[in-house]
């Protein structure tokens, strides 16, 4: 995706394809949600990591919104920050992040047709991919690199931690990757020097 940016025909579209799909696997957001942030969603004055704020997060049954604050990981700050300075301004002033070219949101529908699109053009042989997908790879990678579960359940927006679970579909060397985090961990204890008290 990165690479098409440079060589699409039509730059601001695919930058902003870029980016939007970057959120989507960065913050974990659901298409809907992503969709409706608007530019002053993006807070880069707030915590360590700067925050999303997702307004609109889907609520239980009927319960209506759930807004919570999501943290730009991974230099999601860095991509968003360039595409507010760079690219959002080619899509006119409206308020929301991710616009049409005509200046208007996306809806969720047109998100999921660009990424059905862009694997036709580019996707190696992948015959479907959904922005939910991002979302359960967003889960996935932030548990295998160590983060708590229950972090990732707050992040993602889940009433429930089963549900988080469920999303978290570890990797076939998961098990040898952790075993060797974990005697890598205890090695560099064993090894360090003790501290004079």
């Amino acid at each position: 995706m990165k690479g098409r940016v440079e060589t699409a025909r039509k730059y601001a579209p695919a930058a902003r394809d870029y980016v939007l799909l970057r959120t989507l696997y960065l913050a974990g957001l659901r298409a809907q949600e992503a969709v409706s942030l608007d530019v002053v969603d993006v807070h880069f004055d707030r915590g360590p990591f700067r925050k999303l704020h997702v307004r609109f997060g889907k609520g239980a049954q009927t319960s209506g919104p759930r807004p919570r604050w999501v943290p730009m990981l991974d230099q999601l700050d860095v991509i968003l920050r360039w595409f507010l300075d760079d690219v959002r301004p080619l899509f006119g002033d409206g308020p929301a992040l991710f616009c049409q070219q005509a200046g208007g949101g996306l809806s969720a529908s047109t998100l999921r047709n660009r990424l059905s699109m862009l694997l036709a053009v580019c996707g190696d042989g992948v015959s479907y991919f959904s922005p939910h997908d991002l979302r359960r790879a967003c889960a996935t990678r932030n548990y295998e690199r160590g983060v708590d579960l229950v972090a990732i359940q707050q992040m993602l927006g889940h009433w429930h931690i089963g549900t988080t679970m469920r999303y978290v579909l570890p990797s076939a060397t998961f098990i040898e990757d952790s075993y060797r985090r974990a005697v890598s961990d205890t090695l560099r204890v064993l090894s360090a020097p003790e501290q004079v008290r």
